[in-house]
């Protein structure tokens, strides 16, 4: 499977290595530097699937996935949710929405693809 996947992080330089990754494995990648802009881009493109920083300029990814679920375009959407240093209080009940995942900066390219095959149909990376 193909996927049109969402990057959103502040941080261009990892933005930039997890879009040449993914594209290096056929998918379509959509950037956003910030939690505001991911929900425009997620409304208007409706990806198979968003990797998403926690902390970022203006508004919160986890706000963003609060806002994203509320929808009942978006609601369906899997979100990965990727910080270094996180506390508690800012995930909050995010991460016991259905369709979220969490992961601990930095992780490897094999546990990105690990938590991206559970989380699309068909694995979401072409054997």
């Amino acid at each position: 499977m193909i996927a049109k996947i969402l990057i959103a992080d502040d941080n261009a330089e990892l933005r930039g290595f997890l879009k040449d990754y993914l594209v290096s494995k056929h998918h379509v990648v959509l950037e956003a530097d910030d939690g505001a802009e991911a929900f425009t881009v997620a409304e208007a493109e409706m990806p198979h699937l968003i990797i998403m920083d926690v902390v970022m300029p203006g508004v919160y990814g986890s706000t963003a996935a609060k806002r994203l679920r509320e929808y009942r375009e978006t609601s369906q959407i899997p979100i990965i949710i990727m910080s270094g240093s996180i506390e508690q209080s800012v995930l909050g009940e995010v991460l016991t929405l259905p369709g979220i995942r969490y992961l601990k900066k930095p992780f490897d390219v094999g546990t990105l693809e690990r938590t991206i095959r559970e989380l699309l149909p068909d694995g979401g990376f072409t054997k």
